[in-house]
């Protein structure tokens, strides 16, 4: 996974600080998918130690709900 990004610009306010980044469309959108795909997975990493629910007791479960 290559995260250069040569086409960002840094701007600055009056003392120097940073306090943006202007990225190219398509290089904002990608960062935003690589966030949304490690969320996923971060996600996956909680919930992979309950183990598997039998789908009989799933759906007794989503016809409880259903009344």
């Amino acid at each position: 996974m290559n995260l250069k990004i040569k086409e960002a610009q840094v701007l600055y306010d009056a003392k120097g600080n940073k306090t943006h980044v202007l990225l190219p469309y398509k290089r904002y959108e990608k960062l935003i998918e690589l966030i949304e795909d490690l969320d996923d997975i971060q996600a996956i990493k909680e919930v992979e130690h309950e183990g598997d629910i039998p789908w009989e007791e799933v759906k007794k479960k989503l016809d409880k709900k259903k009344r």
